[in-house]
């Protein structure tokens, strides 16, 4: 679960802006948690006062705040309880995991678009902590400290939330089974596309999870499908693998709620408005509409369909992993054709 160079400056340039000293901060309100400080073991936090979380990614909104306005604070990870006190929250709705590339972030671009949600897109505090407590499994209240810092992520600071989604990274697949633990009532949905479509993305732009030796994802790969760190495609189908055989056991074991790329965007105003009981406008769902034909990263850009890609000569290891592939896409299309969203959210 560690991270390279790039990662970690990432998350340092998250924290420049002028230090507030959390003592003097008569509330917590507008303040959402970023990072987690390993060595100090502090929690640290930047102030979006008002701002929604529009961009397709939580990292987006940070970024786009004005430098001259970043604020930012500690507080000791496990006093993380007390300044949630008194805070305004929405209980999750549900989380989305997903295999990447495959229509959750255009999900989660529709929900934002509605005023009653609170949609947070792979936040990296979450990030943050599944890496601290790899790296510390005696972490004591593990699951206290999880609970703790989604409820400081679904602060309520306007009359209208009522809703709170959120989407995980793909390769947070692995402590799916520790998400439902904390929180055992809430709907997780997981999302997956047709293998080819989803690796011949990566090889467009690839992501992080499918480059070799950028993030610790040995808990996804396939163990017999071990391939060459040089092979960027055979790694990327390696780990696709790992993802949608991930999605097949937890949705036997975990009750996930199974949603094919190929179902977007219609299923959002068909099933699920009603599943997650939004009560929708002629209004709202007209701009649910308008958002889902913009391209899902850049929501003021029209999409207009994947680009072709190349198609490399398939050797048989690369026919293989396709073929893995392939075989736990159909077996979640099984699962999903006997599983329907029967269940409303209380």
């Amino acid at each position: 679960m560690g991270i390279n160079p790039g990662f970690a400056a990432e998350e340092r340039a998250l924290l420049r802006g002028l230090q507030i000293d959390a003592q003097d901060l008569p509330t917590m309100l507008g303040w959402f948690p970023v990072a987690i400080n390993a060595e100090a073991g502090t929690l640290c936090w930047r102030h979006l006062g008002e701002a929604r979380f529009l961009e397709s990614f939580f990292l987006d909104t940070l970024n786009q705040q004005a430098r001259e306005e970043r604020q930012l604070c500690q507080t000791p990870l496990d006093s993380l309880h007390e300044q949630l006190g008194g805070l305004p929250q929405v209980a999750p709705t549900a989380f989305i995991f997903h295999v990447s590339r495959c229509g959750s972030t255009l999900l989660t671009q529709m929900l934002a678009s509605l005023s009653q949600c609170i949609v947070m897109s792979e936040p990296p505090v979450i990030d943050a902590f599944f890496r601290y407590y790899h790296a510390h499994p005696e972490l004591p209240g593990a699951k206290a400290i999880f609970q703790n810092l989604i409820a400081a992520l679904g602060q309520k600071r306007r009359q209208e939330e009522s809703h709170f989604f959120i989407k995980f990274d793909s390769w947070h697949l692995p402590w799916l089974p520790f998400v439902r633990e904390a929180f055992p009532y809430i709907p997780i949905l997981f999302l997956y596309r047709e293998p080819q479509a989803v690796l011949a993305s990566h090889q467009r732009q690839r992501g992080p999870q499918m480059i070799p030796g950028l993030l610790n994802t040995t808990r996804l790969q396939v163990a017999d499908l071990l391939v060459s760190a040089s092979d960027f495609d055979g790694y990327a189908a390696n780990m696709l693998a790992g993802m949608l055989s991930a999605g097949v056991e937890h949705a036997i074991t975990e009750g996930l709620f199974l949603l094919d790329y190929r179902q977007l965007p219609n299923i959002l105003w068909d099933e699920l408005l009603a599943f997650f009981r939004l009560d929708c406008s002629e209004h709202d769902l007209l701009k649910l509409k308008a958002r889902s034909i913009l391209h899902s990263k850049h929501r003021h850009t029209s999409f207009t369909g994947d680009p072709e890609s190349r198609q490399p000569a398939l050797d048989d290891q690369r026919l293989n992993f396709i073929h893995n592939c392939n075989q736990f896409y159909l077996q979640l299309e099984d699962i999903r054709s006997k599983v329907k969203l029967c269940k409303v959210v209380s």
